[in-house]
């Protein structure tokens, strides 16, 4: 069947690790052949939309649709599509929860923005800051944690109690915690959360609270039955755990080089690693095909 739609991953996947970019010129051109060939270009990612906007700056009015928030937050250029959010008695379960977690930091991501709770700033932004610096990421050193947060999740706004989320829809819990402490703390999370409520790895040493049911392919399908594009006429590229059902919906799962190994094995493909710009390689050599 045609191809009519093309959706990407970014951390570990469009991005590179270190100052995640991606090139923009050969994006660029390879849009316009998307407008031209009638295919719709999704980002996919567990970022908040606001911050997908600001990787995709420069191509805002050009059909990029955006699956934020891992599936719970779904737009595009016309704005809000779908928004999936906990119920206020299942974000109260999740904190609970969190409460015997002191180690880790967290960030609630709502629909309005971002809420760091004053009690885990520290402890997120340190890890944030450790990994960075494992990565050789170029990074400002000297501010404030509130600074250094907005960087990484626009608007974030520091609160003291839950109250102050006040009836914003809570869309995904945000978890930071030490590569080496990821699938123990996985495993307890699993153990302790609610039902409701899916823990998953978004690499490195990052896990999202995220609803069940709602991820990736979930809002992949709701949005191609909307546009009347069947998951058959998709192709979609992953790195990581969050990315599996994406991966396993539309016609053609590609995983990175970089992968881990689950996300390998549930894919048709596997191409080249995020340093090296295969996602874009990729496409260009699948646009070119099908205009031969």
């Amino acid at each position: 069947m045609a191809l009519k739609l093309i959706a990407t991953d970014m951390d570990g996947t469009l991005l590179t690790d270190a100052d995640k970019s991606f090139d923009r010129e050969l994006f660029d051109s390879l849009l316009k052949q998307m407008d031209e060939q009638g295919i719709t270009f999704v980002v996919a990612s567990g970022n908040q939309y606001a911050k997908l906007r600001q990787y995709m700056e420069g191509f805002h009015g050009r059909g990029i649709a955006y699956i934020a928030e891992n599936g719970a937050y779904i737009a595009d250029d016309s704005g809000d599509i779908l928004i999936s959010g906990f119920k206020k008695a299942t974000v109260e379960k999740i904190i609970r929860v969190l409460d015997e977690f002191p180690q880790i930091g967290y960030i609630i991501s709502a629909h309005s923005g971002a809420y760091l709770p004053q009690e885990r700033a520290e402890p997120i932004t340190k890890l944030i800051r450790e990994h960075l610096e494992f990565m050789g990421a170029d990074f400002p050193h000297e501010v404030d944690y509130f600074t250094f947060m907005n960087r990484f999740y626009p608007g974030t706004k520091v609160i003291e109690s839950l109250d102050e989320v006040g009836e914003d829809v809570v869309v995904k819990f945000a978890l930071q915690t030490r590569r080496r402490d990821l699938e123990v703390v996985l495993k307890q999370l699993v153990e302790k959360l609610p039902p409701e409520v899916v823990p998953v790895a978004s690499g490195f040493g990052a896990i999202d609270l995220i609803s069940r049911g709602v991820n990736k392919g979930s809002a992949l399908k709701w949005f191609g039955e909307r546009q009347g594009i069947d998951p058959s006429e998709m192709i979609a590229f992953g790195d990581n755990s969050n990315d599996l059902e994406m991966l396993k919906l539309v016609g053609e799962g590609i995983a990175m080089e970089n992968a881990t190994d689950l996300v390998k094995s549930a894919a048709d493909t596997v191409i080249g690693s995020n340093e090296d710009g295969a996602v874009l390689t990729y496409i260009q050599q699948k646009l070119s095909h099908a205009v031969s």
